[in-house]
């Protein structure tokens, strides 16, 4: 089957940008002092994976500028997160430039989050009948992944999560994913989550119930006073992070193969 790969491209980016600084080495400059290394690891990680994969079609996915329905659904969302470093922001722009180099387009659309324009694409590329690889180690995409939609981690030497690898990591399937950051919280994205249930607490009551929905009609049931507490006095929070953790996949953004070629 044809292949469909999509970046996560801030992913990229923040890799890149930390790549060197790991390792010790000096700055990159040029002589009048613009830094480089993200714009010069970037495209080297692009060009690796370009090589090495061969995909059939290939899109890098930028953030929007402005506020998302997220941030507009709840004030605190993602307000854990620092600011972006300067001398990355100012290789941005670069980046994109090297995209348009190598002939990549870059996709994004207003109002919407890199992840909801890349479930969007992964939809309807396989809907198309495309095998579709989302590109990024945000364990969020996993929520994405299907019989036709696989996830490529290459922080994890491009480890490649299809269904069965998303249950054995996340201990839960594909499709319960935002369930269990619903109940479990997302302390990078500031996703509050069920108040005393952890990690375990959400697996389980997850694989119980089937599902936020699921646990909280029957929370009555649930043996632990703690957790049956908090899925009865903290609905409307529960609930509300569940539509934050869950990626959308219908952005009206079009699905061009011609152009993704």
């Amino acid at each position: 089957m044809p292949r469909l790969f999509l970046i996560d491209s801030f992913g990229f980016i923040f890799r890149a940008y930390h790549a060197r600084a790991r390792t010790g080495a000096p700055p990159m400059r040029t002589a009048a002092g613009t830094s480089t290394e993200a714009v010069y690891i970037f495209h080297n990680m692009v060009r690796k994976l370009r090589q090495s994969q061969k995909p059939e079609y290939l899109a890098a996915i930028f953030e929007s500028e402005g506020p998302t329905f997220r941030d507009e659904a709840f004030e605190a969302y993602k307000a854990n997160r620092t600011e972006t470093p300067p001398d990355l922001l100012e290789q941005i722009p670069w980046i994109r430039k090297t995209l348009e180099a190598m002939q990549i387009p870059v996709l994004e659309y207003k109002g919407f989050e890199a992840d909801d324009v890349i479930g969007t694409l992964a939809r309807k590329g396989a809907d198309e009948g495309l095998e579709v690889v989302i590109v990024s180690s945000d364990k969020d995409m996993l929520q994405l992944v299907n019989e036709h939609v696989r996830m490529l981690n290459p922080m994890k030497d491009d480890m490649m999560y299809d269904e069965a690898a998303t249950e054995a990591y996340m201990g839960v399937k594909p499709s319960q994913v935002a369930d269990l950051l619903a109940l479990k919280g997302d302390s990078v994205d500031n996703i509050p989550g069920a108040p005393g249930i952890g990690d375990k607490g959400a697996k389980d009551l997850i694989t119980r119930f089937g599902s936020v929905e699921g646990a909280l009609e029957h929370a009555a049931e649930v043996e632990r006073k703690m957790y049956r507490e908090s899925l009865q006095n903290n609905r409307d929070i529960i609930l509300l992070s569940k539509k934050l953790a869950t990626i959308h996949t219908d952005v009206p953004v079009p699905l061009d193969l011609d152009a993704l070629t």
